[in-house]
This record gives structure tokens, C-alpha cells and sequence, in this order.
């Protein structure tokens, strides 16, 4: 049963992991906004509605978890969602709170409860793929920091990825159910991508960049892109994202994903603060 899975975490990881979920969420508790700059669509973005977009998700991620969970979660995640119907500021709490829920309920928890959520996805992700003929459509978004550099972004991401700090992967937005690094380098991701219904599960290998469907921009010199796959290696989208040091200091990310062209264009157009989420999270982050 899942909530058996939930109850073994919570005994087992609590005490040590806990500690991670809530450390990362200390410092994207402050407004990620502060010092970065947003466009979506070319058009600069007001912070404000970025919180919002997370505040709207960190509510529908509690919702999803607290569906087959009864116990000590479901006075976690209750609060949660109370306290997000009432402020945004609570967004650091709110954090914290879901950062909880995922520890206490483990990656075989979270797993067991989206399972008919992931067998429908693939599903859909095989025959979006069939019904867009080899064609790819992007969603993009751009993210400038005041501070920090392009190169210490890029490692700081890295060195994340290569740990396996699931901790600074997984908190940065609420649709990220488990993202870690696995022994072959590959990347696993459980999330809910763009204006998606459902999470799904692709594996992102950063080593394959010669497949990598979406364009460069010469405009960036560095980047992490990669190719993602279903678990038999079924290619269903890819990553390039890209970054560059500006002339007065800081540095800025040109983030672009490539999912099948059939896709509606709302699935698109939400992923793009998807990915403002995660980005602006991230920076804030690795800035301390």
C-alpha cells in the first residue's frame, strides 16, 4: 500500500532528509524575484506573476499527494493547502511543507502513487510523437540575473546533477515529483511538464547532445542540453539551455525545451513558466 511505503520513509528518512528538503527551501524562500529578470514570449514578466504560477502549482502538487494519503501527511498537506488560499507569502512555508511531504513519502511512495499517472503519459507521449511526423515545437523562456556569473551557474547546476542533490533538483517547483541522478549519469525525471493534466517519466541523458532536436544560439556560448527518452530509450523531447555573461555583470539563460509539434500550444505556452519556476529558483539559490 502506499501509505505503508509513506509511514517506512517517514520512520526511515525523516531524521536525516528532511534536514536537506528543508535547507533548500531556506534560501528559495526569499523572492527569487529580487535581482532577476523574466520574458516569456520576448516580453519581461512581472516577478509577481511567476509567484503566482508557483503558489497555483504548490496547491495543486499538495492536492495530488494528499489523494491517497491518510496519517500524519494529510495534516501536513491540509495545512499546506489552507495556508495557500489565504497568501502567497506563505510561498517559503508552503515549500518547506511539500519538500516534507515528498521525503515522508519516499521516491517508491511517490512513485506507487503516480504509477497510472505515468502509464497514461507514455501513452500519449508515444502517440503525440507518431501524430507530429518528426516535427518539434519549443517552449522558451528567458531568465537574466543582476548577479553571479554564466560559468558558476553552469557548475554550480553541475555539480548538483553529478551529487545527486535531489533536494536542490526536486524543490525548485512544485511539479517535480523525483528528479535524481542515476548510476549511468542519466538523468530521472517524474514532473508535470507545460499545461500537462498528468506527470510523466523521461530520463534526460546530457552525454547525447548530437540528437538534441532543439537550435543553438551562437548568442550563448555555454550550454546543457541533452536528449529525453521513455525508460526503453524512446526519444520524446530534448533540452538546450543556454547561457552567457553580460557586458554591466551578471549573466543571462536562454531556456528552451522541444516537445512534440501536435501538442496544443497551451501545453507549450505553460511550460514556459515551468520554467521560469524552476530557473528563477535555481538562481536564487546558487546566489545564497
Amino acid at each position: 500500500m502506499i501509505h505503508a511505503a509513506g509511514t517506512t520513509a517517514a520512520a526511515g528518512l525523516a531524521a536525516v532528509c528532511l534536514g536537506a528538503g528543508t535547507t533548500f527551501a531556506s534560501p528559495m524562500g526569499q523572492s527569487a524575484g529580487a535581482g532577476l529578470r523574466t520574458f516569456i514570449d520576448g516580453a519581461m514578466v512581472d516577478p509577481a506573476k511567476v509567484v503566482e504560477w508557483e503558489r497555483r502549482r504548490l496547491a495543486v502538487a499538495a492536492a495530488r499527494m494528499r489523494k491517497d494519503y491518510t496519517g500524519m501527511l494529510v495534516g501536513e498537506l491540509d495545512s499546506l493547502l489552507a495556508r495557500l488560499e489565504v497568501a502567497v507569502d506563505d510561498i517559503p512555508a508552503a515549500r518547506a511543507a511539500l519538500a516534507r511531504a515528498r521525503v515522508l513519502i519516499g521516491p517508491d511512495g511517490l512513485r506507487e502513487l503516480l504509477a497510472g499517472e505515468l502509464v497514461a503519459s507514455e501513452a500519449a507521449a508515444r502517440t503525440g510523437i507518431a501524430a507530429s511526423g518528426g516535427r518539434w515545437q519549443y517552449s522558451i523562456t528567458e531568465v537574466a540575473s543582476d548577479r553571479g556569473t554564466a560559468e558558476g551557474f553552469v557548475e554550480w547546476l553541475d555539480r548538483a546533477r553529478v551529487n545527486n542533490d535531489r533536494a536542490v533538483w526536486t524543490d525548485a517547483c512544485p511539479d517535480h515529483y523525483i528528479i535524481a541522478t542515476l548510476p549511468d549519469g542519466r538523468q530521472e525525471v517524474i514532473e508535470v511538464t507545460g499545461g500537462a493534466m498528468l506527470a510523466s517519466q523521461f530520463f534526460i541523458d546530457y552525454t547525447d547532445t548530437a540528437r538534441v532536436m532543439v537550435p543553438s544560439d551562437p548568442a550563448f556560448p555555454l550550454a546543457v542540453s541533452g536528449v529525453a527518452s521513455l525508460a526503453d530509450g524512446f526519444v520524446i523531447g530534448g533540452v538546450r539551455h543556454q547561457f552567457r555573461n553580460e557586458p554591466g555583470g551578471g549573466f543571462r539563460c536562454q531556456l528552451k525545451v522541444a516537445f512534440p509539434a501536435a501538442l496544443p500550444e497551451l501545453y507549450i505556452a505553460e511550460h514556459r513558466w515551468h520554467l521560469a519556476c524552476e530557473f528563477g529558483n535555481w538562481i536564487a539559490a546558487y546566489l545564497g
